[in-house]
């Protein structure tokens, strides 16, 4: 008797599930998601009201063997991947948290973030799950996010955390469980369903042991629960030393037409990359119009000079411009597929439908063009003036044999291939590991990444003016309240100067965050 009644609570706590696995998609009948953006966000701002519902105060914090495995993970193997998820999680935790809050659930799953991308908005997986809560596409357009080839909102630390608490909450209210929430967030609520209706529990750790659900997913919420805790108290399990990230911090301003945004950052004298940060979701340079507008993310207290450069920054043609050193354009051939075309270009066939919004069934049709990232070495783009003038390269599909080249001031650098190292590449151009590092602001535990541009020591006369230069030149990371006279006169540099060095041309208008170059002081200047 009491088996058929809990039975029957369950059937009827699942009876309500209005969600399908996360590989499957639903009509755009099935959901009414309206995608709610935040116009500004400071850090000054004051706290909205916490959730009032004890239940969902905090998630549970259970420490068994397998949560501290996964410590024992972080703080071995896997350190260098959390000193690297940690300084990144300072940069979206108040907003992220923010949003979580405004949507009446625990700023814990703020972790969930953590494990499932490590706050990269540029985060893929196999699956071609995209962004920092790792949707795929079905899922992210059931939740309202906008995927398109010019946007995709998988990328937005708004939009995305946006569509991941209504997923929570929807999942929630299912299991009542926040553990089992999340096993249904890595595999599908319907597997989980499917275990809890078989064998009448809601205990997430009564089906682990049972192994009842993937590996994978049996390992999420200890995951995430070890995170939590070293996120929480880092110097309690041994991180005490994360170079953290300045918090983002933003306006926004409205304009009616597309705007190129390299030039926008350009006009403002921002760092493009910088400028990009702000607005991920926007897959090239173009920002296109939504309806009637276009809502733009700006740094704090621009918004008179945005306005201005965004007018001057107006195209008159959408057109996909990949961002520099990403992209080159590849024409199909005969026998090709993305999976010959993946391992020809060193990457994914789930990152190609992504990069171009192929849908599992597309036929690649021969001359057909498609995106694919760009492995040879960066071009300069110096001259592009509108969205027409886009750089070619080599689509040949060759590897590049000119790995080395000079930048537009002069400088030698190195591309980045696959399976080099420092050591490699400092043995290679007749240097040490240390003077790379120092060039190129590299910290000991950092790892090179493919297709990364590195600074040469300049070959020649060590005591070349040229070679002073670069050996002597630093980079200084803004920090909140510093004005450009504070940083000149820490370095004793002219303000001119940093001016010229950096293409900065209103001085009120430094980043928090932003990385500025020194300019090396001369033996003869006071």
């Amino acid at each position: 008797m009491r088996r058929l009644l809990t039975m029957s609570v369950i059937l009827a706590l699942l009876s309500g599930c209005a969600h399908k696995d996360l590989g499957k998609t639903t009509n755009a009948a099935e959901t009414d998601v309206e995608m709610k953006d935040i116009s500004s966000f400071r850090l000054s701002d004051p706290e909205g009201p916490k959730v009032v519902d004890q239940e969902l105060e905090s998630i549970p914090t259970e420490v068994n063997p397998l949560v501290e495995k996964w410590i024992t993970y972080f703080q071995g193997r896997g350190r260098e991947h959390m000193e690297r998820y940690l300084a990144r999680s300072s940069r979206y935790e108040k907003l992220m948290k923010k949003v979580l809050r405004d949507n009446g659930l625990p700023e814990d799953l703020f972790y969930i973030a953590l494990i499932e991308s490590g706050f990269s908005s540029a985060a893929t997986s196999h699956a071609a799950a995209v962004g920092y809560w790792q949707f795929i596409r079905g899922t992210g357009k059931r939740y309202g996010l906008e995927i398109s080839p010019f946007v995709d909102e998988r990328r937005d630390p708004v939009f995305a955390t946006q569509a991941a608490a209504e997923y929570f909450k929807g999942l929630y209210s299912v299991f009542g469980s926040w553990y089992l929430a999340m096993a249904s967030y890595n595999v599908g609520e319907n597997r989980v369903k499917r275990e809890v209706m078989n064998h009448y529990t809601r205990d997430f750790w009564e089906l682990a042991r049972k192994k009842r659900l993937p590996a994978e997913t049996i390992n999420y919420v200890p995951k995430f629960i070890a995170a939590k805790l070293i996120a929480k108290e880092p110097a309690k399990y041994g991180f005490e030393d994360i170079d953290y990230l300045p918090p983002i911090e933003f306006d926004h301003i409205t304009v009616n037409k597309p705007v190129n945004l390299r030039q926008m950052a350009d006009k403002m004298s921002l760092n493009y990359e910088d400028f990009k940060a702000l607005n991920p979701k926007f897959k090239g340079e173009v920002a296109p119009v939504k309806g009637q507008e276009l809502v733009l993310r700006i740094p704090p207290g621009t918004n008179e000079a945005a306005m201005v450069a965004a007018n001057a920054a107006f195209v008159d043609q959408v057109q996909f411009v990949a961002d520099q050193g990403d992209t080159q354009s590849y024409k199909i051939r005969r026998g090709d597929n993305l999976k010959t075309i993946a391992r020809r270009y060193r990457t994914s066939v789930a990152y190609l439908r992504d990069l171009n919004d192929l849908p599992r069934k597309t036929r690649l049709k021969v001359g057909m063009s498609i995106y694919v990232p760009d492995r040879t070495p960066l071009k300069d783009r110096s001259d592009r003036k509108s969205t027409a003038n886009v750089a070619k390269h080599d689509s040949s599909g060759k590897k590049s044999s000119a790995l080395a080249g000079m930048d537009n001031e002069g400088g030698r650098y190195h591309i980045v291939q696959t399976g080099e190292s420092l050591f490699t590449i400092a043995q290679k151009y007749s240097t040490s590991v240390s003077q790379l590092q120092n060039l190129n602001n590299i910290k000991r535990r950092s790892k090179l990444k493919l297709g990364m541009k590195l600074k040469l020591p300049v070959s020649g006369n060590p005591n070349s003016s040229s070679a002073r230069e670069v050996a002597k030149n630093k980079v200084h990371v803004v920090k909140k309240g510093e004005s450009l006279t504070d940083i000149a006169s820490k370095y004793n540099v002219a303000i001119s100067k940093i001016q010229a060095r950096n293409k900065i041309r209103n001085p009120s208008s430094l980043i928090v965050g932003a990385r500025i170059t020194i300019p090396a002081v001369e033996s003869n200047e006071n």
